[in-house]
Formats: structure tokens, sequence, C-alpha cells
């Protein structure tokens, strides 16, 4: 548990937007030298690490997908101790339209502290075709060129309870949780070859994943498993376990992939009858594992329920509502960790759905016939 949290808030100490996930991406590539985990980068500066099989492979790869950036704002113009910024990703409308304390990060590391206020262009902040503008009153001059990411100034990370509370949980709490996990295969030895996959842009629109799914970086027979968090919706609790998630708000996801899964939790229940998941079409968002189904991959995910999704405390549309840290709770980020080792572990079962429902047995056979 302590390294699991300690991966986590150094990442959370990491803040990125779409297309500026330096900080993360330092310290992913960091931490898996230390751990002497072979990583590469292609050619969109997506982080792709292995892990290979120790023996002859007993199944398909598998590849745990997470993503860098977290939703904010670019600024595109400077002027004094001011700056007008575009919102880049799913932004909560109430950003656009009320004061809220954002920091633009400079080039050098340093944060620059301002408000935003709204754009006297901005027209519909829920409108994703329009450039979403606001404007931020600094508390200095910037001395960086435009572009810049700019951030909410929220906390990077606080632990109280069972509750993690984070500027971007979504998805650093996926990132931290695939670092930890090659970490652990590294050391015991995976059943096939295991990919920890970091991408880019994702709150953009996927373009990191679809961009890596479309050049076919990994083995097209890979299983991919989107490690996400997702927004609580009808149906999923927090505290209750991570979610096996059987789709977003586009598509559903494939049972073969889901296999993996499934034998995790039979094989963590039998050291741990109370071992607590939960299953759901998460259709609060959409995540990666679209993206490589999209080009013939077979997927499934694991996510950890969210609130405050996107840092919004009502809804993202809602113009009223106000901006706040994401949290999710301790023991479904240790579960969800739990589980994902344990299907790097043993693999994809090939009958899992065949052997947990059993075959139709004779007599059954008779009586219907009959």
């Amino acid at each position: 548990m302590e390294r699991a949290l300690s991966i986590l808030r150094g990442l959370g100490s990491c803040p990125a937007t779409p297309f500026f996930e330096g900080l993360p991406a330092q310290y992913v590539t960091e931490a898996l030298a230390r751990s002497g985990v072979d990583y590469q980068r292609d050619e969109f500066g997506n982080i792709v690490a292995r892990v290979a099989a120790t023996a002859q492979s007993s199944g398909p790869p598998i590849a745990f997908v997470a993503h860098m950036d977290h939703p904010g704002f670019e600024v595109v113009e400077v002027v004094g101790t001011g700056a007008v910024a575009r919102a880049m990703g799913g932004v909560p409308a109430a950003s656009l339209v009320k004061p809220v304390p954002v920091f633009v990060l400079a080039q050098d590391g340093t944060r620059i502290s301002g408000v935003t206020e709204p754009h006297e262009d901005m027209t519909d902040p829920n409108d994703r075709m329009s450039d979403r503008l606001v404007r931020i009153q600094l508390d200095n001059s910037i001395d960086s060129e435009p572009p810049l990411p700019v951030v909410f100034d929220l906390a990077d990370f606080e632990l109280e309870g069972d509750t993690i509370r984070m500027r971007a949980v979504d998805d650093l709490a996926g990132c931290a949780a695939i670092l930890c996990l090659l970490e652990r295969v590294d050391r015991e030895g995976p059943a096939a070859d295991v990919y920890g996959v970091f991408t880019r842009a994702e709150e953009g629109g996927l373009f990191g994943a679809r961009l890596m799914a479309e050049a076919g970086t990994l083995p097209k027979e890979t299983v991919i498993v989107s490690v996400e968090s997702s927004a609580v919706i009808p149906g999923v609790e927090q505290g209750a376990g991570p979610v096996i998630r059987t789709g977003d708000a586009l598509t559903t996801f494939d049972m073969d992939a889901e296999r993996l899964l499934a034998a995790a939790v039979a094989s963590i229940r039998g050291r741990n009858p109370e071992f607590k998941v939960q299953r759901q079409l998460m259709s609060g968002g959409v995540c990666e594992a679209t993206a490589f189904l999209m080009d013939g991959y077979s997927v499934t995910g694991v996510a950890f329920p969210l609130g405050n999704y996107h840092n919004a405390t009502t809804t993202i549309p809602d113009p009223e509502g106000g901006v706040a840290e994401e949290y999710i709770q301790l023991s479904d980020y240790l579960g969800g960790m739990e589980l994902l080792a344990e299907a790097a572990t043993i693999g994809v079962e090939r009958d899992g759905t065949t052997s947990r429902i059993g075959v139709v047995a004779d007599d059954v056979r008779e009586r219907l016939r009959n």
C-alpha cells in the first residue's frame, strides 16, 4: 500500500493537460528505469513498457493502458499579467463562467497563479466544437511563449481516511496502478508478455491511443485492458470495489477479453472470499478501450469509481456548479491493483465462460427433447 500511495502521490505533483504531458511522462520513465523495466516511446510520445514472459507464453500478450493528461486549458495569448486560454477537454462549464483559481505551468516548471473570468467571445460553454475561451488574471507576468498548459489550482494529492483527493485522479490513478503492476510482474514473472501503455491527449479525443492502435504498435492478438477512473453512475458505489467495465458511452467491450478479469477475480476469491468487485457498463464517458476496439483489438476495462468527475462538483455541463478535487476510495484503488496484478500473473483463460456456467447435463437434454 505504501508503494502504491507513494507512486500516486508522486504523479499527483505532475500537472498535465492534453499535449502537455511532459511532467507525468518524466515521472513514468524515471520510475520504469529505476525498476529496470524496458520501455520505448512511439513517434507520438506514448510510452510503451514491456515485461516479457519468463517461460513460454501461455496466452496472448496483455496490455494495460492509461492516459497521462487531464482536462485543463491552453494559453493562446499573453497580455501583461493577463492571458487568454482555450479549454482542452471536458472542463466543467462553471470554470468558463465563474472565477476559478488556476495556475499556468511555465516552461521552467514555475506555477504562476491566476483566476479565470468569462471571455466576451464565449457563447456556449458546453459547445465542444467551438473555442471555449476564458481570460485569466495572473499574479505575475509570463516570460514563456504560448501555448502553455493551465490547470485548476487544486490539491496535488490528499489522503483522508479511505478517501484520496487529487486534481487529476483521472487518469493518474490508472498510471500509478500500471506502474505498480509492472514492478510486481517484473519481480514475479507474468504468464504472458505484459505491456504497460501510458498515452497522450486522451482528453482531447483519445488521440494518443487512436494513433497507436492505427499504427499497430502492439501485436494484434494483444488483449487490451483500459485502466480508468470513471464517474460514479447508478448501480456503482464507491467503496464496493473496482469496476470490471463492460463498455463505455460509445461501445460495449469483448467477452473474450473480460475472461481475463473474471479468472483473476475467481483466483483472488480462492484466497480471499470477501474480495470486492463490481461489474457495470460505465456510460459516463469514453475510454481508450474504444480506440483499440475500432482497430480490431480485443478489449476490456477496469475503472475506479470516481467522484467529482473532471473536477465538476455537480455535472460537467452545469454552469452553476463548482470546481473541486476528484476523489476515489483507497480500498477501491488497492483492490483494482490486486485485480490487475492477478490478471497479469495468471493470463487469459481460454475457456473461462464455459467453465463458469458449466455444460448442459444429459438429463436436461433429454427432457427438452421429450
